[in-house]
């Protein structure tokens, strides 16, 4: 009934987003604690989150609405508020990167 398929590499990074617990750099884990502590962040942790979210908002979100507009306003991710406000609409379409 079934077959064995092959999926390309790079379908399997757009279909399932790295998540931040699996990073190894050092540079994403203490962007994401200073994120849920709800302190202050740096420009550094700032970048560091942003550029995570860009790729999980990449990967296919098949049927999650405002899609584009999570898309179109990562660049705009430039202070803590504006990530909380990118996170909850993210939430509100189902889908939660942290």
């Amino acid at each position: 009934m079934y077959q064995n398929v092959e999926i390309s590499e790079d379908v399997m990074c757009r279909a399932i987003p790295g998540y931040w617990m699996h990073e190894t750099s050092g540079v994403l884990r203490p962007a994401v604690m200073a994120y849920l502590a709800g302190g202050p962040m740096t420009g550094e942790q700032i970048a560091a989150l942003r550029a995570y979210l860009r790729q999980w908002i990449a990967s296919d979100w098949q049927g999650a609405h405002d899609l584009e507009w999570l898309r179109a306003e990562i660049d705009a991710l430039t202070s803590r508020p504006a990530i909380e406000r990118w996170i909850d609409r993210a939430s509100d379409a189902g889908i939660d990167p942290l």
